[in-house]
């Protein structure tokens, strides 16, 4: 598996630490989720009550602590922060003011009252720890209940590859079995995330494969015709390589190409694997397609100052629908709870500014606020 991206020196964790504490994040994170919503009574279809409700501990295995998120570096710092508090004092002048619509909204199209989403557990601390995302391009915009389901698929050859690396890395352990086990329960920060997208595959080149295209995060690189035969391989170059390992482009076997993309927004539309996304997905995508195209940010073609808008399989987190996931310059910023309301100002404070919204933010990409970060910086 990967190299744990947290393995830091005591020095910079001081400073990551002391990054969160400026932060002003509360340190607690919010009660495991249960995505199936048939059953779930807590949900609530009303905006947030005045006062703050209570906040329960999380257990590391499934989301991270404050201490935890401070060393897998997902914590921005204050500067890099803006609250709808300041957004609105910004946004007063503006000719459409509106940015946290929690009554009916005359401008954007809101969504339907029998949505069960919850509007009072805490948002910070709710995407487990992750490393990579594979963002593999169908052209659809719903998928089956489990992508890995769907035989001959490129997701489902990809879970198994990954499935049975970690069987094999458990077999390794088995002299040290139950304390070797826990930890791995307990610290498994090498998580892959493997999705589909709404993203069409290579016109030019469909004719001669049957593959799909794969956008790699935080690499920002796009892998062309990717088939089910070359998924081993892919596996071991591109999610099993040493971080430091800069030959991605010195390989015959694979066609990598520059992200077409200035930025990528991720939206969960996972219809079938639950409602309040599929419903909130495409109603997100339509209100950020037509901001982009009135901002002139829309993807064009050999132009890669374009932003790319996808629907994607099931991400986590279904009761905070609308989630969003903003990929920039080596940062993958999860946003939850997120409305048509929001689109312009998530394009014209993350997007443009590259300012986290803290109202709306659930997490990150592990390593989306170390130093330096941006990516990986290939001699194109």
């Amino acid at each position: 598996m990967p190299k744990p991206i947290y393995r830091l020196s005591s020095k910079f964790v001081n400073v990551i630490s002391s990054a969160f504490s400026s932060s002003r994040f509360e340190s607690s994170s919010s009660s495991s989720e249960k995505e199936v919503h048939s059953k779930d009574k807590s949900l609530s279809s009303s905006p947030p009550p005045p006062s703050s409700p209570p906040v329960t501990t999380q257990p590391v295995s499934e989301f991270p602590d404050a201490e935890t998120a401070a060393l897998l570096q997902t914590v921005p710092s204050s500067h890099e922060l803006i609250t709808f508090d300041e957004l609105q004092q910004l946004e007063k002048s503006d000719e459409d003011p509106c940015l946290n619509c929690l009554d009916p909204c005359a401008s954007h199209t809101n969504y339907p009252s029998y949505l069960k989403i919850d509007y009072e557990a805490p948002l910070y601390n709710t995407v487990k720890p992750y490393i990579k995302h594979v963002l593999i391009s169908t052209g659809k915009g719903d998928w089956h209940t489990n992508i890995e389901d769907e035989c001959g698929s490129l997701a489902s050859s990809f879970h198994k590859v990954i499935n049975n690396a970690k069987l094999n890395e458990k077999k390794l352990k088995n002299n040290d079995h139950q304390q070797n086990q826990q930890e791995h329960e307990n610290t498994d920060h090498t998580r892959i995330i493997i999705t589909n997208s709404s993203r069409k595959n290579s016109e030019n080149d469909s004719l001669f494969s049957k593959g799909n295209d794969v956008l790699l995060f935080p690499e920002n690189i796009l892998i062309k015709n990717v088939t089910t035969k070359q998924v081993t391989d892919f596996y071991k170059k591109f999610l099993l390589s040493d971080d430091n390992n800069n030959n991605y482009l010195d390989d015959n076997n694979f066609l990598i190409e520059k992200m077409p993309y200035k930025a990528v927004i991720v939206i969960c539309s996972h219809k079938r694997r639950d409602k309040r996304c599929g419903v909130t997905g495409p109603l997100l995508k339509d209100e950020f397609d037509k901001i982009l195209k009135e901002k002139g940010l829309e993807p064009k073609s050999n132009n890669t100052d374009g932003v790319g808008v996808f629907l994607s399989s099931h991400t986590g987190g279904h009761r905070f629908a609308g989630n969003v996931i903003v990929y920039k310059e080596g940062k993958g910023i999860w946003y939850g709870r997120v409305t048509p309301c929001h689109a312009k100002s998530i394009i014209d404070h993350t997007i443009i500014e590259g300012k986290v919204i803290k109202d709306l933010y659930r997490g990150s990409m592990n390593g989306s606020f170390a130093s330096g970060c941006g990516g990986r910086n290939f001699d194109w």
